[in-house]
This record gives structure tokens, sequence and C-alpha cells, in this order.
């Protein structure tokens, strides 16, 4: 059982759910998980609101969400790979890290990540 004093933010897990960043939130904050999970909801949106009318959002010491077109493209189907399939142009969204976040992350001791 973990320790009541450890920080909130190191019980955060590999993948981490809008349900685990509000517990995260509510603890550090001594709100209502509810109401912390309402913020990230509402952030969320905001988010995504910002990225529909303007093509990009930008979070300073964190990075910039931007919205991208790719080419359509030929491609290869994995199971059968002498079949070609073609892959439509389509919108996409590209992340670039601040400088800040990149120091913190090389600075980082970051734990293998282990998938399901």
């Amino acid at each position: 059982m973990k320790n009541a004093d450890t920080n909130p933010a190191e019980r955060i897990p590999s993948t981490s759910t809008r349900r685990d960043l509000s517990t995260v939130i509510a603890a550090t904050h001594k709100i209502p998980q509810t109401l912390a999970y309402k913020i990230i909801d509402t952030t969320f949106e905001a988010l995504l609101a910002n990225l529909i009318k303007n093509g990009h959002v930008e979070l300073r010491g964190f990075g910039v969400f931007e919205v991208v077109s790719r080419k359509g493209r030929r491609g290869r189907n994995p199971k059968k790979p002498e079949q070609e399939v073609w892959i439509a142009e389509r919108r996409s969204i590209r992340f670039k890290p601040s400088r800040l976040l990149r120091k913190d992350l090389e600075d980082a001791t970051l734990a293998p990540r282990h998938r399901r």
C-alpha cells in the first residue's frame, strides 16, 4: 500500500486517463474529484475548440499543438504486403514540445513503459 504522504503526482500510472488526472488534481488541491473531472473536461473541450477555430494551441512551457494536412499516399496492407492500398489525404495533429519540456525530459529519469 502506498504512503498517504506521497506526492499525488507520483501516483500517476504509466497510461493516464481523465479519471487518473482528476484524482491527482483533487488530492493536490483538496477539491471533490467530480469538480476536478469537470475542470479537465472543460479544459480539453476548450483546447479542441481552439484547435478547430485557429489551427493551433500554444501552452507556454509545455508545447504547441498544431493541425497539419497529410497528403494522400500509397501504402501496403500489413496482412497482405503485396496488396497496395490508397491512404486518403487527412488532417492530423502535430505536437512540438517546448524547450522547457524537452529539458525537463532530458533531466528526468523515466520509468520503462509497460504495454498491456
